[in-house]
């Protein structure tokens, strides 16, 4: 019986997932892992391009070399290949003709919202689409990347921060989305103990996402509540497949913040997280919120990467196991069903009391 990795690789390697921000990506080439995979992803004319991160010569990463014309030279013999993995030179031979039988990998890119987008599942056809099922067809609903378009609202401003996760995809998905640990990892600056309200939370699960509203609460107890909220009606936790989280805050006057993390999953136990957070634009100044906000978050994402690293490391010395879970872990058995391929056919609606 395969492991949950072993089945969540299978599963995720049918989505698109996020490569880089195309920020990130300039003249040099940019080596990635992606569940394991080396990827090396260029620039050129004809636009961004991945392939994987080898030259079948001799087994040298093509993000060690360089990028010229519209090829990728291997810093090694100087083999060069196109964005469609085509063999374009072979400098030590006088007739190269043999070229014409010689590929590196390519594999299916998207660049949108900021990011750069790729899909493990099969080689291309030389237009960038991948060829059928062999090739890594992916089933319907998960054919283009997850929606992030509020980055491109002009009312919006975001920010983005980059963070390494030593934890596996579930266990830092979780601590996210769950609000029952901010009492005491995030004690004063989040909620504390002393001061609890009781919470209706309603969970939906979809067919690839699960969305749970909060209702009931004020403003939190700790700070970044109190300094940075005007008011709170309603509030949000999501997960997308195949790995992005948000949750938002709105007040009586819409949107107050919405905070997306999107993972880029490098192996089973380590995942490069984009944090992104969200606000509305106004008379204040946006590096003026940026200067403001930033230092909250920051202590917020440094207190739960040290208690998810806390939590694998005793993992990796004594295993899992099983896990004993209450109805107040609303969110993690979906983001297990989830990412081992099981999907929800119709939306399923589960309803809690809780003391957050």
């Amino acid at each position: 019986m395969k492991n949950h990795y072993a089945r969540m690789k299978e599963v995720l390697k049918r989505y698109w997932l996020v490569a880089c921000r195309e920020s990130e990506l300039r003249r040099k080439p940019v080596g990635v892992t992606v569940l394991d995979e080396p990827v090396v992803l260029f620039r050129t004319e004809r636009g961004i391009h991945a392939l994987r991160d080898v030259c079948p010569h001799r087994r040298v990463p093509l993000s060690k070399g360089w990028v010229k014309g519209d090829a990728i030279v291997c810093p090694y013999h100087g083999w060069e290949f196109d964005g469609e993995g085509a063999c374009r030179r072979v400098p030590g031979l006088v007739d190269d003709a043999c070229k014409e039988r010689i590929r590196a990998t390519a594999l299916p890119v998207r660049v949108r919202d900021g990011f750069v987008w790729i899909q493990l599942q099969g080689e291309t056809d030389g237009t960038g689409e991948t060829e059928g099922k062999e090739k890594g067809e992916v089933a319907d609903g998960f054919k283009e990347p997850v929606d992030l378009s509020f980055l491109r609202d002009p009312s919006l401003y975001s920010f983005v921060w980059k963070v390494k996760v030593k934890g596996n995809l579930v266990n830092a998905f979780e601590n996210l989305l769950d609000g029952t640990h901010t009492h005491y990892v995030h004690a004063g600056l989040i909620r504390t103990d002393a001061y609890r309200q009781k919470v209706s939370a309603k969970l939906t699960a979809h067919r690839d996402h699960v969305e749970i509203e909060y209702s009931g609460e004020s403003k939190q107890a700790g700070l970044i509540s109190q300094l940075l909220e005007r008011d709170r009606q309603t509030s949000y936790g999501r997960f997308f497949m195949p790995g992005i989280a948000q949750i938002e805050y709105r007040s009586s006057k819409g949107l107050s913040m919405l905070i997306t993390a999107v993972a880029r999953p490098v192996s089973e136990f380590v995942q490069d997280v984009y944090a992104i957070i969200t606000v509305k634009r106004g008379i204040v100044p946006n590096f003026i919120k940026r200067l403001v906000i930033s230092p909250f978050f920051k202590r917020a994402l440094k207190q739960d990467l040290r208690i998810v690293e806390l939590q694998q490391e005793w993992i990796e010395r004594h295993g899992e196991g099983r896990l004993v879970s209450t109805e107040a872990d609303l969110m993690r058995p979906f983001i297990e069903q989830l990412t081992r391929g099981r999907y929800y056919d119709k939306p399923l609606e589960r309803k809690v009391q809780l003391l957050l």
